[in-house]
This record gives structure tokens, sequence and C-alpha cells, in this order.
């Protein structure tokens, strides 16, 4: 049902049916800019797809296409650290839009944590199977400048831990054994709910460049990250007992722009 053969920075399209993109992260950076301003990100998030929760798998999970945007108004609300923002991720037809929310401060010069709060209603359809879910949860985050090169540049970590319940109700086609199939004209289709709290931790390595305190342009980072995290297991559309876990790695760009200082 899901991809085995990708690389880590590009989701390669395959035959198998893909559904109900879950990202480990929000994939944003727990460093706030400290004035108004805004950041935009583009990448490949951490992810595992509730359709691998039909069948067996070996824990590695693609990871799923993210857009997102936050705002941080600072002192032109009287609000420090605070941000507002909105993400979409996953393919054409099966790409919720989800509202998001967050705080972030720094610690000294060089930690800083965060915390985000999200939720959205998804859904999407794919060769016979399709699927309904909500979903809502948080993450925190710390992030620490590991290597200081210049005032302008730096190697940044960061890690996140997340929990999000999922509460998602689907139609899919099974096999004689009750595991998840690509749907054929004989295929039979079963209903099947899936319910509970998923937890994932992420780490990642950043390069951080123009992150200054003066400058319309606020920073540049290109984050690798890597997530593991729990996962549902459904057979015969009946939920199952599930210490199932995936594993998943992405690629981010984030730009953020605004006020002067």
């Amino acid at each position: 049902m899901s991809p085995r053969t990708w690389l880590p920075i590009v989701l390669l399209a395959t035959g198998c049916t893909t559904l109900g993109p879950m990202p480990a992260t929000t994939g944003m950076s727990a460093v706030p800019a400290n004035r108004p301003g805004a950041e935009l990100q583009a990448g490949i998030m951490p992810a595992f797809f509730l359709s691998d929760a039909t069948h067996a798998t070996d824990g590695d999970a693609p990871a799923t296409r993210q857009i997102s945007a936050l705002i941080e108004p600072d002192r032109l609300l009287g609000t420090k650290g605070l941000v507002v923002g909105a993400r979409s991720w996953g393919e054409l037809g099966d790409s919720p839009f989800e509202p998001m929310v967050g705080l972030r401060r720094r610690v000294d010069d060089r930690f800083s944590v965060a915390g985000f709060a999200y939720g959205t209603h998804a859904h999407g359809a794919e060769r016979g199977a399709s699927y309904s879910a909500n979903r809502f949860g948080g993450e925190l985050a710390i992030d620490a400048e590991l290597i200081p090169v210049a005032s302008w540049l730096g190697v940044h970590v960061q890690a996140t831990a997340s929990a999000t319940y999922v509460d998602a109700h689907g139609t899919y086609c099974v096999s004689a054994n009750g595991e998840g199939i690509d749907c054929a004209d004989t295929s039979p289709r079963v209903d099947g709910t899936i319910e509970g709290v998923y937890a994932a931790a992420t780490a990642g390595v950043s390069l951080d460049l123009a992150r200054r305190p003066q400058g319309y342009l606020h920073d540049i980072r290109i984050a690798l990250l890597g997530a593991v995290g729990a996962m549902p297991r459904i057979r015969d559309g009946v939920q199952q007992r599930s210490n199932d876990q995936y594993r998943s790695i992405g690629l981010s760009l984030t730009i953020g722009i605004g006020d002067e200082r």
C-alpha cells in the first residue's frame, strides 16, 4: 500500500495507494525573531500514512510534501513570542489545511524553546480507498546553536516531541488475510475506524544563514530532519492493539522576513 523505495529528499511516485499522511512534526523553528515578521517554509516532512496501518510494514515510512507560513506579530500586538499560521501537506486530493498557533521564547543567546498546537479535518480518496479524519495535537521543541560559525551563520540542532489525537474512518480493499490491498473490481471492501493518540520524536540539524538582530531578512534555515513515532494497526476494518513504529526523514527550507529591527 505504501511505497518502500524512495529518496530522502524526493518522495517518488508509485502505483500503490498512499492515503492519510500524518506529519510527525510542524517543522517550525523554535527560535523567535523577536520583531514583527513572517516565516515561509517548503519541504518534505517526516510522516506516517494511515493506509500503512492496514498492512504489515518494515517501519520505514515515506515523507510528505508540506508548505507552511507563520506570522509573529511581536510589538504590533504586544505579544512577545506568539506565532500564528497554517500549513498544508500531502498530494492533490489528499492535502489538508491546518491552522497552527505557538509560543517561542529565547532562554539565552544559544537556546530557545517553543510550543505549538494544531488541528484540522482531513479527507482523501485514491484507487477505490477513502478516508475522513479529525486530528489535533501539540508539540514541544528546544533549539540549540551548536556551532556559532559567524554572526550571520550558525549550525543548530533542534529536538521535538509531539502527540496527535487521530479519529479516522475509511473504506478500503482487503486480501484474504485481512490486510489492505490496492482495489480491483472483485476486491472485497471493508469499513474501518482508527482512534488514538500517537506520539513522535523528531531531531534535526540545520544551517542558519543571515540570522541577525537587524535587517529585513530575518533568517534562512535549511534543516535535515529524522523522526520516529507510533502508528496504528487495523485488520479487516478492526483496530488492533499496536506497538507499531515508523521511521521517516525529511528536509525543509525556511525563509524569515519582516521588520528591520
